[in-house]
């Protein structure tokens, strides 16, 4: 039995802080991944590798885990760069109130302190020199936007976290 913590999901910890702000907006559809067929307006929130976004450094990752979090709106209409703009805010706003809150996710965790890295803004979606993009295939008339945070995450309540691959607690 080991006595360091185990972390949650990021990905799982940053969609539900996403689904319940964006609760009373059932129109607005949370995932970590964009797949054809999803209506605008969406946010796809994942956890990123990144090359030139270093992640904030840990004093002790025993019990402060570093995370960088890319968050994706897509839009469409005649307003779409506006939307998109707007959905960004509505989403710093999420992240922000829970980290301030110290909102605790059951299973996943709480974010102790946030770097924004990237601020929103649109970004093209072609292939780059590093391949194809996930969004590649969006529809005519969407609109991206990209906004990339730096995270410190503290582990959740140790009897909350399921991981198959850790012995029982």
């Amino acid at each position: 039995m080991t006595t360091i913590p185990t972390f949650g999901s990021v990905d799982g910890l940053m969609l539900a802080i996403m689904r319940e702000f964006f609760e009373p907006r059932p129109d607005v559809h949370i995932g970590s991944l964009y797949s054809a067929g999803l209506n605008p307006p969406m946010v796809i929130v994942r956890r990123e590798r990144r090359s030139g976004t270093p992640s904030i450094d840990s004093t002790d990752d025993r019990y402060i885990q570093a995370a960088i979090v890319s968050v994706n709106t897509i839009t469409a209409g005649a307003d779409a760069d506006e939307l998109g703009e707007q959905l960004q805010e509505a989403c710093r706003i999420a992240i922000r109130e829970a980290q301030q809150n110290q909102k605790v996710v059951p299973g996943f965790g709480v974010i102790s302190k946030i770097t924004n890295s990237v601020e929103p803004s649109r970004v093209a979606d072609w292939a780059t020199s590093t391949g194809q993009v996930q969004y590649a295939s969006l529809p005519k008339g969407s609109v991206r936007y990209e906004a990339v945070y730096r995270l410190l995450i503290r582990p959740p309540d140790q009897a909350l976290v399921h991981n198959p691959f850790m012995p029982s607690r």
